[in-house]
Parts: structure tokens; sequence; C-alpha cells
């Protein structure tokens, strides 16, 4: 696995939440791109890693994450 990919799977690991096929399908339909929760939920696992658009989508959504905790992190300290 190419070392731009691992780096990828790994900010996933640590930001991804557990609902993100769905999530992840909204993302891809208003790009209007087809991708069954199935072939989302393959690319997640690293079964295939060669659908980088999938993979884009789902770094979207982790990003989105990230930041939605990283202000309440910052909401529940003051």
């Amino acid at each position: 696995m190419q070392p731009h990919i691992k780096k990828a799977y790994q900010f996933l690991d640590q930001h991804l939440p557990f609902n993100y096929r769905e999530e992840t399908a909204k993302v891809l339909k208003a790009a209007k791109i087809d991708a069954s929760l199935d072939v989302i939920r393959n690319v997640r696992t690293g079964k295939t890693t060669s659908n980088v658009v999938v993979l884009n989508a789902l770094l979207k959504v982790a990003k989105k994450h990230k930041k939605q905790n990283e202000k309440l992190q910052v909401e529940t300290q003051n």
C-alpha cells in the first residue's frame, strides 16, 4: 500500500464516525457519484483501495467529524 493511502487510513481510524456509510453515501450522491454501501464499506475496511473517489469521500466525512469534535472540546473547556 502506498504511503499516502496508509496515512489516509490512519486518519480514518482516528476520526471516521461509526455511522460513516450513510453519510459518505450522501457526500457521493451530492457529487453525482453512485456507490453502494457495500462499496463504501469495502473501501473503508481496505478490501479495495483502488476506489480513490470513495476514499476521498470517506476522508471528507472524517475531516468534518474531526472539526466537530475539536469544536466541542473547545466549547466544553470554556
